[in-house]
């Protein structure tokens, strides 16, 4: 029985697509292209993609129109022709009587908005089709792996519906203008003292990297109890601080939206942290009920405060890279997401035959995975990581090969920080413990150690660079 459900499964994807295009609508834009080029090929280059073109002849014409276009050649009947002649292309488009029938036929431009969507919705019901027949292929092929069916399964139905139809191969010359555009945005932050990416909130990190970057997967390592999560929430304490508005030109508050997934402390031991750092409190007071009123009322002034802060928190635990996977695309579908905070990646486990076999590899897949879902959320992630013992052993700084259980993590991310506690000298403040930032690696920059201090009753991390109180809510 299964094996027949599996074979009517197979022989489903030969079965003919019904009737998921318009042979009209197509060539009612093809013929507009050729004829008003002037009025309408932006507004179609811009909304359409050649793989929204059902006929195979219609697509050939759509990248013939568009490489012309690119090339500021003029567009009508005999440039096209004589590029299709040229390339050798005519008798993929059956011949010139197709170019006849395009001038020809009744279509004006007033009713583009129309033809363009006719020819969108069919091509996203086309991609419906192919990713259920793609979903009930990978049911039969993976039927032990119930989380990755649904990751794959939730990935393609995202996709979809966000419009962000990918291609794996574009023209480099498409591309250029896009380049260019980056740079003189690069160019006018840095002309009006701004970063181009989310602020770190260390002056000297903001001038090695930049800011958090976009697609970048960020790895925080260190050993156990050295103050990851102090320094994952005073990364997103700052990004929540403020934002820039391009359009205002100024920066505005509330900041950045920021996701917080603890692996390892629940929603409510996060943001007594959260808390007790923005509003320079002592987080041990708090916990023995020793604070005054005073700092009682500030704490609750900041708390109603926080209500309009995007601060998400996810407190999962015994989370798969999967489940992640998808928690997150629903953060950013639903909360418009800015940046990511996971803590830590040793938490996460894979439910992979292979990771069940060999921890390395399945720190592999996590890696990776979180990785690619930096890029497809196209928005910074930072994850928490832990260093082995062998640093330790040595009484040496930590280094990249010290990124425990697997070289996969140093390999997938774009920037590597290792946090490192230097040695104080007998009757030191421990309040202000000085800590250094290794920035380990970094793939579109340089690599440098900064200087930061650790202020230990708020269980925040100052930058010694600004004054104390520019790191304050209060």
């Amino acid at each position: 029985m299964g094996k027949n459900m599996k074979k009517k499964a197979e022989d489903s994807t030969l079965d003919p697509i019904p009737s998921l295009f318009s042979g009209e609508a197509e060539k009612a834009i093809l013929g507009l292209m050729l004829t008003n080029p002037e009025l309408v090929i932006d507004q179609v280059i811009e909304r359409l993609t050649t793989d929204d073109f059902y006929v195979p002849a219609h697509r050939v014409l759509f990248d013939v129109i568009k490489d012309l276009h690119f090339r500021n050649i003029v567009i009508d009947l005999t440039t096209v022709h004589q590029y299709l002649v040229d390339h050798h292309l005519e008798e993929k488009i059956g011949g010139p009587s197709l170019l006849a029938d395009l001038i020809a036929a009744f279509a004006t431009h007033l009713n583009l908005e129309a033809y363009i969507k006719i020819i969108k919705d069919k091509s996203i019901l086309r991609k419906l089709h192919s990713a259920a027949l793609n979903i009930v292929q990978n049911i039969y092929e993976h039927s032990h792996s119930v989380t990755q069916v649904l990751d794959q399964a939730e990935k393609r139905i995202f996709e979809i519906t966000d419009l962000t139809i990918s291609r794996s191969m574009v023209k480099a010359a498409a591309e250029m203008q896009k380049a260019i555009d980056l740079i003189e945005c690069f160019h006018n932050h840095k002309r009006k003292g701004r970063l181009f990416g989310i602020p770190t909130g260390f002056h000297q990190l903001d001038q090695i990297t930049t800011g958090w970057q976009n697609g970048d997967m960020i790895v925080l390592a260190a050993r156990p109890g050295v103050g990851k999560t102090a320094l994952g929430l005073t990364f997103a304490c700052k990004a929540l601080k403020e934002r820039y508005d391009q359009d205002k030109d100024l920066w505005i508050k509330p900041g950045y939206a920021v996701g917080f997934f603890s692996l390892e402390m629940t929603a409510v031991q996060i943001m007594l942290r959260f808390l007790a750092s923005i509003g320079s409190e002592s987080l041990q007071k708090i916990r023995r009920g020793e604070l005054e009123a005073s700092s009682l009322e500030k704490l609750k002034r900041l708390a109603e405060d926080a209500k309009d802060w995007p601060f998400y928190i996810d407190d999962s635990s015994d989370l798969t890279i999967h489940q992640l996977r998808a928690k997150a695309r629903r953060m950013k579908n639903q909360f418009g997401i800015d940046l990511i905070i996971i803590d830590y990646l040793q938490l996460l486990h894979s439910d992979s035959e292979q990771a069940k076999e060999n921890r390395q590899v399945e720190i592999s897949e996590i890696s990776r995975g979180i990785k690619a879902l930096a890029k497809e959320l196209n928005i910074p992630i930072i994850v928490l990581s832990q260093l082995n013992r062998r640093m330790e052993e040595g009484k040496s700084e930590p280094a990249l090969h010290h990124l425990r259980e697997s070289g996969a993590i140093e390999q997938d991310a774009d920037v590597v920080l290792l946090l490192h506690k230097l040695e104080t000298e007998p009757g030191a403040d421990l309040s202000k413990i000085p800590y250094v930032i290794h920035v380990a690696k970094q793939r579109n920059g340089p690599t440098d150690k900064i200087d930061i201090l650790f202020n230990s009753p708020y269980t925040r991390f100052d930058d010694p660079l600004k004054h104390e109180a520019e790191m304050s809510y209060a």
